[in-house]
């Protein structure tokens, strides 16, 4: 796996940066497993695994948003979580590749990434991974 704080720290990322990618790739991965498990007819694990969706979903939408009160109802609104959004996408991409399940790639190619050194650093990760995954289930990985 790639080191999340190196990728962090190439993209020149501020720690709030890197959470709120670790946090936004985290849904991309469990919306992944619900969609597998949705494509298997493998309900009973997909009603489990949308429980960590929403948790997942919670978490990030208490990054970027605060509470109000508007009478006597208790609102959740918007809030600027004080970030750069092209570094923290870039941040996305990064991290998507191996934490996003196949989501996180589809939907955040690695061509996309701006900073070729970590691109390589993924990539050669990747390799890695698969290599290692060869060599323990031989032709099927």
């Amino acid at each position: 796996m790639t080191d999340q704080p190196r990728l962090s720290q190439l993209l020149g990322a501020t720690n709030e940066e890197s959470v709120l990618a670790e946090d936004f790739t985290y849904v991309l991965l469990k919306f992944s497993e619900v969609i597998g498990y949705a494509e298997d007819g493998n309900w009973r694990s997909l009603h489990e695994k949308i429980g960590s969706l929403k948790a997942g979903l919670d978490t990030f939408d208490r990054k970027i948003s605060e509470t109000a009160t508007y009478g006597d109802e208790k609102l959740s609104v918007y809030r600027d979580p004080g970030v750069d959004a092209h570094r923290t996408v870039q941040l996305i991409i990064a991290y998507a590749q191996q934490n996003g399940g196949r989501l996180g790639p589809a939907l955040f190619p690695i061509e996309e990434l701006e900073n070729e050194q970590a691109a390589e650093e993924i990539r050669a990760a990747q390799a890695r991974t698969h290599s290692a995954r060869k060599r323990l289930l031989g032709d099927s990985a």
